[in-house]
């Protein structure tokens, strides 16, 4: 079953969907959400796709190292097929052409969907589950070289989009495929009012330690730890713009739950947005005062504007000589259930 969107340049249009139920027993994609399968129609396009990738695939870094979002690997024409082994794969197709990819890309949406990609000026179409579960698909397609190239410079930002929210999706939907740990998230609504979608592999480590309103929730292999801490404000939304007072929070959290400092040099502020609440975002560094080690983290402050609160939901991993990055973006899909209105069925 493949649920698919059309998206440019023609208004939205929908395909079958893939429900949760149907998931079960469905061959599921393995690899990385970080993992990218980029497939040329045509060898010649080799240069195009390096540099749409250099604009699309951004860096991160984690204390001093940079990591790209994705890791792409790249596929001609006769090599298409390796795509299907990806969670993530993005098809750069020259109408026309001829060849296998193209073909492979064809079959991959309805007829109506193909007759328009060929009849316009070519645009982006986006494929999910097309081969098994926990894949997308973005096929850019064009007549034309210059064209394709030219849609791909303009659909940067949202080709990186579309695939980071469905990876957002395809995560939280293999956590609930998983098992999520319920009775957790029961005693946190019925206690504080908060929801959180807690993968069963979180277990709590910390409660209130010393009286000290904040929680942890840890898993191994390698360690990661989500925590939460929370503290009255009278009016919880403007204290967002007031960054020194925010990363005072977040160090008096780091030391009554991680036994950490962390580094004000490392700090990169940014906006963000969660279940429709206006947050900020701080990421940086920590360092151990129990053993010789530190890491990454992020974290989010979030108001609570009807009960006069203010959250600190942080993200953090220890995993020395290991790539973060799908870490992170693991927990960043768990921290973006985050919600002081229960959700409903």
């Amino acid at each position: 079953m493949r649920f698919l969107a059309w998206l440019l340049p023609i208004a939205f249009l929908l395909f079958t969907g893939c429900g949760m139920d149907s998931e079960k027993g469905i061959l599921m994609a393995a690899g990385a959400y970080g993992d990218l399968a980029v497939v040329m129609s045509d060898d010649a396009l080799r240069p195009l796709a390096g540099r749409f990738m250099s604009e699309m695939n951004l860096e991160k870094t984690f204390v001093i190292k940079p990591e790209t979002l994705f890791k792409p690997d790249y596929f001609g024409p006769g090599k298409w097929e390796f795509a299907k082994g990806y969670k993530n794969a993005l098809f750069l197709v020259r109408i026309g052409d001829g060849g296998s990819a193209e073909k492979g890309a064809r079959k991959l949406m309805s007829g109506d969907a193909w007759d328009r990609l060929t009849a316009g000026g070519g645009g982006i179409v986006k494929v999910i589950d097309p081969w098994s579960t926990y894949q997308q698909v973005v096929v850019v397609a064009s007549r034309d070289r210059n064209n394709l190239g030219s849609i791909l410079n303009k659909n940067a930002e949202k080709i990186r989009n579309i695939f980071e929210d469905s990876n957002r999706d395809r995560i939280l939907r293999r956590n609930r495929y998983d098992g999520l740990n319920t009775a957790q998230m029961d005693v946190y609504w019925n206690r504080f009012g908060i929801f959180l979608e807690i993968p069963g592999e979180y277990l709590q480590n910390q409660f209130e330690p010393d009286g000290y309103p904040g929680l942890e929730l840890m898993r191994n292999g390698p360690s990661r730890g989500i925590s939460l801490a929370w503290s009255k404000s009278d009016d919880p939304a403007a204290l967002l713009g007031d960054r020194e007072a925010m990363a005072e929070f977040r160090i008096l959290m780091g030391e009554k739950l991680h036994g950490e400092e962390i580094i004000p040099s490392s700090f990169v502020w940014s906006d963000a947005v969660i279940q429709g609440v206006t947050c900020a975002k701080l990421e940086g560094a920590w360092t151990s005062n129990k053993f010789s080690g530190g890491g990454a983290f992020w974290c989010y402050f979030i108001p609570d504007a009807e009960r006069g609160r203010i959250f600190c939901l942080d993200l953090l991993v220890y995993a020395p000589g290991m790539d973060k990055m799908n870490f992170f973006r693991r927990m960043d899909a768990v921290a973006r259930t985050f919600s002081t209105r229960r959700p409903q069925p």
